[in-house]
């Protein structure tokens, strides 16, 4: 097959009649993977999980859904990308870099105000 051959080139107008025979081949497939209506008096009603505890008291409910949320929480620490050794270790070191730093900073403010403190004072007596 050349290429000319693989592509479709239209060429025609689009007449009322091209139309119509587009929207009924358009509305046979349709009808065709269209579902037939279906009654819901012959099925049977679900209970949605009712009647799945009836039998257990409120303690050993308790009891299965705290064991659900401990499963719930392992699996997800299970996707947790945990950090290397060395990343923690150099987070750690720039938290303790910072909290020195605002120590000292800290430490200046309070004395420079107690300074200022203690002369206010003593210029009044």
């Amino acid at each position: 097959m050349s290429k000319k051959d693989k592509k479709q080139v239209v060429s025609s107008p689009l007449t009322a009649d091209s139309l119509e025979e587009n929207s009924n081949n358009v509305t046979a497939e349709t009808n065709q993977n269209a579902l037939a209506p279906t009654s819901n008096k012959n099925k049977p009603t679900k209970n949605k999980g009712k009647d799945k505890n009836k039998g257990e008291n409120g303690f050993v409910r308790f009891c299965k859904k705290i064991g659900r949320a401990f499963r719930g929480m392992v699996e997800e620490l299970k996707k947790v990308t945990w950090p290397t050794f060395a990343t923690t270790l150099k987070s750690t070191g720039v938290v303790l870099v910072f909290v020195v730093i605002f120590l000292v900073v800290l430490m200046a403010m309070d004395a420079l105000f107690g300074l200022g403190f203690n002369s206010l004072i003593n210029i009044g007596s």
